[in-house]
């Protein structure tokens, strides 16, 4: 695309971009999607219980960081907590755009020209699985992945310009997005740090005084995290526990070796348009000349080379790199010829209106008529039907989860759905499987899954507002 048609684009990129954020808003008032509820019940669970080191989730310790959630019930306190499923998607929102920019950022090293930087912007939001549905999803991903940008691109500019004061917020920020979720945003650290300091020159590291200081920086802060606010509770063993696990469960080599050939095809796919696009480009033009791509593609291809790898995997893990695959993906779109200039932005049109079209009417109709608003309602005749009585739950598939977000959001701030302790004796319990020493109250289709409503005591006499099928 080149310069040529720099000035004329920038006006075409402002539009586009104020469209592809305006497609992002209507889903901020869906109904909760797949395991949103971990993070949105663990953050009506904290500020109930006023422990703000400890995520639970139906009263139990879920043992892993809490950045998350303290983002969530932090902006749940502005919103109000009766709309905390709006406040933490806000906060996965607010992520997804804070990487946007954070690429426009890095862009301006690749091409000083401010078409180009909104351009590589647009490209990392409207990356397939991140624009429709990863970006505004109220799961820990966007956030992790906002600060592992955050720490990525204070890390360049730090070492361009020799800065320890950059390099020690870039560790700082590595360290949140570790506290976010996991402990794979060090790998990303650490491997970016050996790639960015290497001398192509004279073919060598190349690691100033500020670079030294801030390197144990990162593993510091999750010592001080496992060794002292959460050393009672294994968090650490956990987490470790976790990567292991997925790296060494495989259930047959037929599987593994099926999960290994479909899986470039599937995270191509899975960040359509651009990626594929671009691996065309790439396949044609054989080789990367600019040598900050170069670098930025090594991290990419390092970072993605274990989930390639692991048995086990999740698109969603990836979402740390998006802003990096974004930039590649823009430098080589940017440096195509006058007929790729008018069909790229033609695509970017058709991508940004089929958006506006699933987030509009496609997937409210499908949450009205399949599977969205039959929670909400399952909820509220649950609560007419044991007027007052204690719910318990053991059901920590999706659709538990979202029933008991329902709940809580109605209970708070008086009270959480928690599991039964041993011997209850009053109340219901949602369970997820048949328990034949309880007394069975109504069995409950909802969508593909059933759920068990069991009763003791009075709660068994209690005339139901349940249907059979949600």
């Amino acid at each position: 695309m080149g310069s040529t048609h720099s000035s004329s684009s920038l006006k075409l990129y402002w539009l586009l971009g104020g469209l592809a954020v305006l497609s992002l808003i209507p889903p901020l008032w869906f109904y909760a999607v797949g395991e949103e509820g971990v993070y949105t019940i663990g953050a009506m669970e904290m500020w109930m219980r006023h422990d703000y080191l400890h995520q639970t989730t139906f009263g139990e310790l879920y043992n892993r960081p809490p950045m998350i959630v303290w983002a969530i019930g932090m902006v749940a306190s502005l919103t109000g907590f009766k709309q905390i499923v709006i406040a933490a998607r806000l906060v996965s929102l607010l992520s997804t755009l804070g990487m946007a920019l954070l690429t426009g950022l890095l862009a301006r090293l690749v091409i000083k020209d401010r078409a180009f930087i909104l351009f590589s912007s647009i490209i990392t939001l409207t990356l397939g699985d991140l624009f429709f549905y990863r970006g505004w999803l109220a799961y820990a991903d966007p956030l992790l992945g906002f600060f592992t940008m955050a720490s990525i691109t204070l890390m360049v500019y730090g070492l361009k310009y020799n800065s320890s004061f950059k390099l020690l917020l870039s560790a700082l920020f590595i360290g949140a997005a570790f506290l976010t979720k996991s402990l794979t945003p060090f790998a990303i650290w650490y491997s970016a740090l050996l790639i960015l300091s290497w001398d192509h020159k004279n073919k060598r590291l190349h690691f100033s005084r500020a670079v030294w200081l801030t390197l144990p920086i990162p593993l510091s802060i999750a010592l001080i995290w496992f060794g002292v606010v959460n050393q009672h509770h294994q968090m650490g063993q956990s987490m470790v526990g976790d990567v292991i696990q997925k790296v060494f469960a495989s259930k047959s080599i037929v599987s593994y070796l099926k999960k290994i050939i479909i899986f470039p095809f599937s995270t191509a796919l899975n960040l359509s348009p651009w990626v594929p696009l671009s691996l065309f480009i790439l396949i044609i033009k054989r080789r990367i000349d600019h040598l900050f791509i170069q670098r930025l593609s090594w991290i990419i291809i390092i970072n993605i080379l274990p989930y390639w790898l692991a048995p086990q995997s999740h698109i969603r893990y990836l979402i740390a790199l998006y802003p990096l695959i974004g930039i590649v993906c823009a430098y080589l779109l940017w440096e195509q010829n006058e007929n790729w200039y008018k069909w790229i932005n033609r695509l970017l049109f058709v991508v940004v209106g089929l958006k506006l079209l699933f987030g509009i009417i496609i997937y409210p109709y499908y949450q009205i008529k399949i599977r969205g608003l039959n929670y909400v309602e399952l909820a509220h005749d649950l609560l007419k039907t044991v007027e007052g009585l204690p719910i318990y739950t053991n059901d920590g598939r999706s659709v538990g989860l979202n029933i008991v977000n329902e709940l809580d959001k109605e209970n708070y701030p008086k009270q959480f759905i928690t599991l039964p302790p041993v011997k209850w004796k009053e109340g219901m319990l949602i369970s997820i499987n048949e328990l034949p020493n309880y007394h069975l109250y109504k069995t409950i289709k909802v969508t593909g899954d059933t759920i068990y409503i069991y009763c003791q005591g009075t709660a068994c006499n209690r005339s139901s507002h349940l249907k059979m099928y949600y």
